[in-house]
């Protein structure tokens, strides 16, 4: 026994005494920054904007994608190096001018977090303005809404009833 650990003696336990550390226990960190609070300036809960160059990326390598699948069906289909260019650029047009156009977002399940985001931000917009609120409601300071009787608190009856 060394610092109150271990066995008095190991006669008698069937071990031969010897202690050894616990690799795994992980202490409980006291110090350190504390958790982040949401604060009440960023709007919807915290939640992240999308990264409009991300989303931009994504749309054209989609359309690069089928520019490149389009390529090799052509190929494949026996079309010289120049009817493919032509038909190529001919359809990067009209991708780019069909991707730029919003697409509805119903029925799409997407795991990228950017498109969750800026689809989620899309529906707070239809939303704000089917209630016709402004972007700003959601943003008021707890003061303001304890003095506020319009927020939808109960206020107690002045005449006791």
């Amino acid at each position: 026994m060394y610092n109150g650990i271990g066995l008095q003696t190991a006669r008698g336990s069937g071990t031969n005494g010897h202690v050894q550390t616990n690799k795994f226990f992980i202490q409980p960190r006291t110090g350190g920054p504390p958790p982040k609070a949401h604060s009440h300036d960023d709007g919807a809960a915290g939640m992240r904007k999308p990264n409009k160059e991300i989303l931009e990326h994504d749309r054209r390598r989609q359309v690069e994608l089928r520019l490149v699948e389009l390529r090799d069906t052509l190929e494949e289909l026996g079309y010289t190096e120049g009817e493919i260019e032509e038909r190529v650029e001919e359809a990067r047009k009209e991708a780019e001018l069909q991707t730029a156009a919003p697409r509805p977002v119903e029925g799409f399940t997407s795991t990228q977090s950017h498109h969750v985001a800026a689809r989620k931000e899309k529906k707070l917009e239809t939303l704000r303005a089917a209630l016709g609120l402004d972007a700003e409601v959601g943003q008021k300071k707890s003061s303001q809404v304890d003095n506020d009787p319009e927020s939808g608190e109960l206020v107690p009856a002045k005449d006791g009833f």
